[in-house]
């Protein structure tokens, strides 16, 4: 039967152990010493970015509307075009059925107010 070695490893440190070890020491006495600089850097940068990117959001929602208005403008035309026929059909439907019962139109009722002052002031001359 073949024997089998196994590797037996020092306990014992070695310089470069060592160094690691000091250099992970020094890491955490620095962050002890410099985290309260760190954090209030982190706070400082946090609202800045926060206010950079508030002001971009109001910039694309800015360029956002313009471009839905320019997109829209032509199809805002044509509703109030639509609606000005619309309302110029329903006023002429509307003439048409009193004009059926014989009830004067706006307009006729504006003649006749005008014929009226025109006859009153003739009469007030033939006087």
């Amino acid at each position: 039967m073949a024997s089998r070695r196994t590797k037996q490893y020092s306990t014992k440190p070695t310089s470069a152990d060592r160094t690691i070890w000091l250099a992970g020491l020094g890491a955490v006495s620095i962050a002890q010493k410099r985290g309260g600089e760190l954090i209030s850097e982190l706070i400082t940068e946090g609202y800045q970015f926060r206010t950079r990117a508030q002001e971009l959001v109001q910039e694309v929602a800015s360029q956002a509307t313009e471009q839905a208005k320019d997109a829209l403008a032509p199809f805002q035309a044509e509703f109030k075009r639509n609606i000005k026929k619309l309302g110029a059909a329903v006023q002429n439907g509307v003439a048409g059925a009193l004009a059926v019962f014989g009830i004067p139109s706006k307009s006729d009722v504006a003649e006749l107010t005008q014929r009226v002052a025109a006859l009153s002031k003739q009469l007030k001359t033939a006087r």
